[in-house]
């Protein structure tokens, strides 16, 4: 089944559909080498040209970012996870938006931990150069191979940590 993907590269936006099977789009992406959209629109981000491709084969190590929405996943295998807020530069972009990872885990283990796309919730694409406005989106899957700079933007303890604030002895 087709479904509308949208996918940002270092210097365009492709839009189109791709064929999907069941499950996340983040196991969907990180298992295929090579993205195949259909009725594509590749939109410059320097000029706003626009381009129409049939078919078009992206390798998905040229993506940047993918937006997500609509599939979620299986609610059944969500673990508990610790948010914490982040600014990620990716390529021309800085992302802003909250990465997860178990509350025992180091800050920003998501950035090792996970495959090669890592999804950033609440999340801001800022484009620079005064292009447009930043675009927000509930998820975003981030090419973890593209980030060139992460800072935390707030400091959230480990489970450890938060068992010593709180008087517990350390063990």
């Amino acid at each position: 089944m087709r479904e509308p993907l949208v996918a940002w590269s270092g210097d365009c936006v492709v839009r189109g559909s791709i064929d999907l099977g069941d499950g996340r789009l983040s196991d969907q992406v990180n298992d295929r080498e090579i993205l195949t959209f259909f009725d594509a629109t590749l939109e410059a981000l320097d000029d706003g040209h626009r381009v129409e491709i049939r078919e078009l084969e992206v390798e998905r190590r040229e993506l940047h970012l993918i937006e997500v929405s609509g599939r979620r996943g299986d609610p059944t295998r969500r673990l508990r996870t610790v948010a914490e807020r982040v600014a990620l530069q990716v390529g021309p972009f800085t992302v802003t938006g909250n990465l997860h990872r178990p509350p025992s885990a180091q800050p920003l283990a998501a950035l090792s931990r996970w495959a090669r796309f890592v999804p950033v919730t609440d999340a801001t694409i800022d484009v620079g150069e005064g292009n447009s406005e930043p675009v927000r989106q509930d998820v975003l899957l981030v090419n973890r191979d593209r980030i060139a700079a992460s800072r935390a933007l707030a400091s959230v303890p480990m489970a450890s940590d938060e068992s010593r604030e709180v008087g517990a002895p350390a063990l």
